[in-house]
């Protein structure tokens, strides 16, 4: 069947006859980012129209893993520091998660969901840095925030389906067996794919929802790496959260050659991305932190461990 097709069928089941929206506003940044021709002033005016946007995305150039040591206090010094693709991306990144609390009921489940893809994201950004791996840093952080994109989506305008999918995970099925058997077969990547072909957003970014990427061929395979770094970070992430010790001893057995990254590597690099995210005055953010109650479960997995 039509992938189109099936996602059509899902979300007519809730009486929507197309599928999601995204906002004006979000749609106008969408444009911007995939004309080439996009100029820097013509970004921050669409930016600048939005009060909260401009706080959000200031908020993350001056954070720790964007900051270049003076603070940035307006949209054009922050396209100069970032360059603008980056500052598209990461616009429309913030944009789409508001997009998301504001049309969703599940507002705490959705706050949660979204802190951890923050904090992998951040996690991709430091692993890449500090092992060197040959990836963009900007673009891998994109990437990893949105490698959820499916789950999010089905949470935000599927909530009764979302909560099946829970059921399922919660008696220990995995996510995709999970999702496959509540979605018609598909599984929470394979709606994020649709859906971000569907809103234009570009194919690196597609492609890096895939929960099983080939291990890169060698260490300039940025292509390769880019994809495994975003998958191991938002898995890292859930395992600490909802996983076992085994869980994680599988992780690390699987990407710790890849990453060159030990037990122990895991645990810092966990903390030092939480560290970032709590670095951040976001209200979705920081509530969803609070719920899930990361640090603790960071210091109880390394006890377990030793």
């Amino acid at each position: 069947m039509n992938p189109n097709t099936t996602l059509s069928d899902i979300f007519s089941k809730v009486n929507m006859s197309e599928l999601p929206a995204m906002s004006d506003h979000v749609q106008e940044l969408l444009r911007l980012l995939n004309r080439d021709e996009s100029s820097a002033d013509e970004i921050a005016e669409v930016i600048l129209r939005d009060a909260s946007l401009t706080t959000k995305l200031l908020q993350v150039v001056n954070s720790a893993f964007y900051s270049r040591g003076t603070p940035i206090s307006n949209i054009s010094r922050a396209i100069t520091a970032l360059g603008l693709t980056t500052l598209k991306e990461l616009a429309v990144s913030l944009a789409l998660f508001e997009d998301f609390l504001k049309a969703g009921i599940e507002k705490e489940e959705i706050s949660k969901l979204l802190a951890l893809c923050f904090v992998s994201a951040s996690q991709a950004k430091i692993l890449c840095k500090v092992k060197k791996i040959n990836v963009v840093e900007e673009e891998v952080f994109i990437c990893t925030l949105l490698h959820q994109l499916g789950k999010l989506i089905i949470l935000v305008y599927l909530p009764e389906l979302y909560r099946k999918t829970q059921e399922l995970i919660d008696r220990g099925y995995s996510d995709e067996f999970a999702a496959k058997t509540v979605l018609n077969d598909l599984t929470f990547s394979a709606v994020g794919m649709e859906i971000a072909r569907f809103w234009n957003f570009s194919e690196k970014i597609v492609l890096s929802m895939e929960n099983n990427p080939p291990q890169p061929i060698n260490k300039f395979d940025s292509q390769l790496y880019l994809l495994n770094v975003a998958v191991f970070c938002n898995r890292l992430t859930w395992i600490i959260c909802y996983g076992s010790s085994l869980d994680l001893g599988e992780l690390l057995l699987h990407y710790g050659p890849i990453m060159d990254l030990t037990r122990r590597e895991a645990f810092g690099l966990a903390n030092r991305s939480l560290d970032i995210a709590e670095g951040m005055s976001d209200s979705i953010i920081r509530f969803g932190l609070a719920k899930l109650k990361i640090r603790a479960k960071i210091s109880q997995k390394e006890r377990g461990s030793r």
